[in-house]
């Protein structure tokens, strides 16, 4: 009897031994679903938040990839704001009051580059959104409102302000004598986005009885970023321009004495550090010139007489830090395009184009608003009259308490989710 139950028990196990196999090979021949498209891949990414696909990024190679090299190609934009300068309350210091901002992009009617005037398309109006210094990287806008860093990301709508620095250099009596400037710089080895400050004060050049006085400070933008002091055993120095961010390495130009003696200051963006100050020549005046990418270098546009005399002046910067001049002459049949202008419209040096244009505009606010694109390849200028501005910005006195920005937006656009 033990024989045959034996013999029984073995009979269900490989019964059941061979349903688990049959089922087994039921499963291995399953066909599988066929791979999603790419281009079905990005419009699902194109759909979610910035912060799902900040995580995406950092968790998949492939979203990584994606998120990086698929970003379509816009058109030319602009981001122009109006600001109401104004004191700031229980403070002698001036607060620069954004009172809005927009976002304009060439419309399609319009080729921009033949045109003498360019119509723009409203892709975003901001209100309360703007600021004075502001600096452009990479799709992100810096602003300085009430010596704060205030950045914004067109492609996500967010915004996020910086929390104030507690500097240990007393401010001033006198406000023009004291500074808060901010820099945005980008990383490409680790793919990080930083501000850099400098806190400063400068000597009365009325007087030249005060010394510079400088603390230097960076914050990563990720969450829990917070402000952290850069040692500095270089001289103190004064910002004097805006910077511009070449190839990891933030550039601007800067005061050093009362003496007006002006130097490049470099700062490494992946190693937080300041590699070299280099002086200027001394024709070289760094509170009006402006500081420019040429060559992926750093080089310094003259363009002081440029309406008066049709003349400019190039500085590039050599690889062993010497400066080298190269002047450019106006052709006399372009010198009407300064016909219509005032003795207010000071021009000023705003940015470089992916063409090697330089992209000059001026402070004053008035209708029809312009801006000029110089040719440093083909000795050749133009002037492009924007059309698209809010109507009821015009109506602005220009005088002390309000002045008009215009930035040219760069091609690229970021999906970085801004938290602090």
């Amino acid at each position: 009897m033990a024989k045959y139950l034996a013999l029984f028990s073995s009979l269900q196990r490989k019964k059941r031994r061979g349903k688990v196999g049959r089922k087994r090979r039921r499963v291995d021949v399953l066909v599988l679903p066929e791979e999603i498209p790419l281009e079905l891949q990005i419009e699902i990414m194109a759909r979610l938040p910035a912060k799902s696909l900040m995580r995406f990024k950092c968790l998949s190679k492939l979203c990584n990839l994606y998120l990086t090299v698929t970003s379509r190609p816009r058109q030319p934009r602009i981001y122009t704001s109006l600001v109401h300068h104004r004191a700031c309350i229980d403070s002698t210091q001036v607060c620069h009051n954004p009172c809005e901002s927009a976002l304009l992009s060439l419309s399609s009617s319009s080729n921009g580059a033949e045109d003498d005037e360019m119509s723009l398309d409203q892709d975003l109006t901001l209100p309360w959104m703007g600021g004075h210094n502001t600096m452009v990287l990479r799709g992100l806008i810096l602003n300085t409102v009430c010596r704060k860093a205030c950045i914004y990301n067109p492609a996500t709508r967010q915004s996020v302000t910086l929390p104030a620095i507690k500097s240990n250099i007393s401010a001033p009596q006198i406000d023009d004598l004291n500074t808060v400037a901010y820099f945005l710089g980008h990383d490409p080895v680790l793919d990080q986005y930083k501000v850099v400050c400098t806190v400063a004060t400068s000597p009365d050049i009325r007087e030249c009885t005060t010394s510079a006085e400088s603390e230097h400070w960076v914050f990563v933008l990720e969450a829990g970023g917070s402000w952290k002091r850069i040692e500095f055993d270089q001289n103190p120095h004064f910002p004097t321009t805006r910077g511009v961010c070449i190839n990891g390495v933030i550039y601007y130009l800067a005061s050093c004495s009362c003496f007006l003696d002006s130097v490049l200051v470099n700062f490494d963006v992946r190693t937080e550090e300041f590699n070299m100050i280099i002086d200027l020549p001394d024709e070289i005046d760094s509170d009006i010139m402006g500081l420019i990418e040429y060559g992926g270098k750093p080089a310094i546009f003259d363009q002081t007489i440029l309406r008066d005399e049709g003349l400019v002046d190039l500085w590039e910067l050599g690889d062993g830090g010497e400066w080298s001049k190269k002047s450019l002459v106006l052709q006399p049949c372009q010198m009407h395009l300064f016909d219509d202008d005032d003795d207010i419209d000071e021009l000023v040096v705003e940015s470089t184009t992916r063409n090697g244009e330089v992209f000059l505009t001026t402070y004053a606010w008035k209708f029809p608003r312009y801006v000029l694109y110089y040719d440093l390849q083909k000795n050749d200028i133009r002037k492009v009259t924007i059309r698209g501005i809010p109507d009821h910005w015009f109506g602005k006195p220009y005088d002390y308490y309000f002045y008009s920005y215009i930035k040219l937006m760069d091609k690229s656009e970021s999906i970085m989710h801004l938290e602090t």
